[in-house]
């Protein structure tokens, strides 16, 4: 019998190293769900398909690989788009499988048709249909070279059930690999590159999220002490420095002002290495040339920069590395002030036990280094995004990009389905809780082993924060207190409720 479409995309799932499936199942994609199983992907059942995304999202950010979500048509698709609007301006490698309509009935029946294609547009990097006859396995290895390439991000392909039951159409030679390597940049702009850094004198090194996949962590250590330069990170690169060197510089992204944006003001030339500007909540107002190194393009927005050193991350950052450079001008005092307050004065005073500093400190003292963290959002995302001490690159998941509530949870359970060996903790807000606390279900059936620990101050406190200040009275951002142990065992995990910072622990 010959291979249908849909045996025939699982098979290539399989061999692009793909372990799970997120999603909700259909009556129109059970072709698929079907031959993912008899390849040996695991189909992870979500409570909705937003948060099916976003655990593709850690699944991916954490297992270097493509992520993979999958959704029926209309309605399932609907929901879908939240959570593919995370991994497009996450900038998160995910290939996304919606079911539709048999084409026939496209004009002619329009009970749950959307016109999907338009519909996620905005939010993916392509979307296409998938045909009778087409060779299917090619199409999932172009969208996941896609999703993977540039400036990653999702991609989403469109399986008819009539289409999935067909016989799939064949390629010549169907080798298997994903993205294509970076192009290397030039020598000439290389050279270049180390001329404008020896004529710094305050060079500083601003540390983005395209330091993934690639993981040149190594490499900007050593570039950064040739340098003498301050490393300023955006929040989904916490870890790429080590937060306890000489050289950190802090976090930049999750204020208006910050103090390691007033040391980037001070800078004579900024190297950005890795940077998407979506992760700031300003523009880009920096004054010093930019030097702008990644594998991505500069653009979206387009930065001003003296020179852009697009290619391998890896071997641009190697190259910088073995040149020498002079003393820098910066002293130690002026980094040292652009990093966070570690002895957080809050966490001192007995009288606040349960200070979110205090509570943040007694996590991590019960935490081994290489733990997987995922933040929520809200105004605790603020304290854990600048003082989280991060001592192990990819290890911070934090939806910054697109800055939406709820992502934690889904993204804790893909992490920990990505590295079972990690421990994982999820640090949520009862706001964004309340949004998706449903999947504890999942992680409680899938047997996950993860800390969900819940901030719980009743309030949507940052936009609370911010109605006070104009004067407004707090309309919409009050809710009543939920018990959340008792929520927790009803979804079949264990409940505390931590009285002290030993309980916690």
């Amino acid at each position: 019998m010959a291979e249908s479409i849909a045996q025939a995309v699982a098979a290539e799932l399989r061999r692009q190293r793909v372990g799970v499936v997120f999603g909700l199942p259909g009556g129109e994609n059970v072709e698929l769900v079907a031959a993912l199983e008899r390849v040996g992907i695991r189909f992870i059942l979500a409570r909705h398909e937003a948060h099916a995304a976003w655990m593709a999202d850690g699944y991916s950010r954490i297992g270097r690989r493509i992520g993979v979500c999958l959704s029926t048509l209309g309605p399932g698709a609907a929901n879908l788009v939240a959570g593919l609007a995370h991994c497009h301006l996450d900038r998160s490698p995910v290939l996304a499988i919606t079911a539709q309509l048999p084409r026939e009935m496209t004009g002619r029946h329009t009970h749950q048709w959307l016109d999907l294609r338009q519909l996620l547009a905005s939010v993916t990097k392509a979307s296409w249909p998938v045909s009778p006859g087409d060779d299917a396995a090619g199409l999932v290895r172009e969208a996941v070279r896609l999703a993977r390439s540039g400036r990653a991000g999702p991609v989403h392909l469109e399986l008819p059930a009539s289409v999935a039951r067909a016989p799939a159409g064949r390629a010549e030679g169907r080798a298997s690999p994903t993205a294509s390597p970076p192009r290397v940049v030039p020598a000439q702009a290389l050279r270049r590159a180390v001329g404008l850094l020896r004529a710094a004198r305050r060079p500083a090194i601003l540390v983005g999220l395209g330091m993934e996949p690639g993981a040149p962590y190594r490499l900007l250590r050593r570039l950064a002490e040739a340098l003498g330069a301050p490393v300023v990170v955006t929040p989904k690169a916490k870890g790429a420095f080590p937060e306890d060197h000489p050289l950190y510089a802090g976090v930049i992204g999750l204020e208006r002002h910050e103090a390691s944006a007033d040391l980037l003001h001070r800078a004579d030339r900024i190297l950005a290495v890795g940077f998407d500007p979506v992760e700031l909540v300003v523009s880009w107002g920096f004054q010093a040339p930019l030097l702008f190194a990644a594998e991505f393009p500069n653009e979206d927005p387009r930065l001003p920069a003296e020179l852009e050193l697009i290619g391998d991350l890896r071997a641009t950052l190697e190259a910088l590395a073995a040149e020498g450079y002079g003393e820098s001008a910066w002293s130690p005092d002026e980094v040292a002030r652009a990093r966070p307050d570690w002895s957080e004065r809050a966490g001192e005073d007995d009288r606040a036990p349960f200070h979110p500093s205090r509570v943040l400190w007694a996590v991590r003292a019960a935490l081994p280094d290489e733990t997987i963290v995922t933040c929520d959002v809200g105004s605790h995302k603020l304290l854990i995004g600048k003082l989280w001490p991060a001592r192990c690159p990819n290890r911070f998941l934090v939806s910054n990009g697109l800055s939406i509530m709820g992502y934690a949870l889904p993204a804790a359970i893909g992490a920990r389905l990505a590295r079972p060996d990690l421990p994982v903790v999820c640090l949520i807000g009862d706001g964004g809780a309340g949004m998706v606390i449903a999947e504890l279900e999942t992680a409680a059936r899938l047997g996950l082993s993860l800390v969900v620990l819940i901030w719980a101050d009743q309030a949507m406190s940052l936009i609370r924060l911010k109605q006070e200040m104009a004067g407004h009275l707090p309309v919409g951002t009050l809710f009543a207190p939920v018990n959340w142990r008792e929520v927790a065992l009803g979804l079949g995990a264990r409940g505390i409720t931590a009285r002290t910072l030993s309980e916690i622990q």
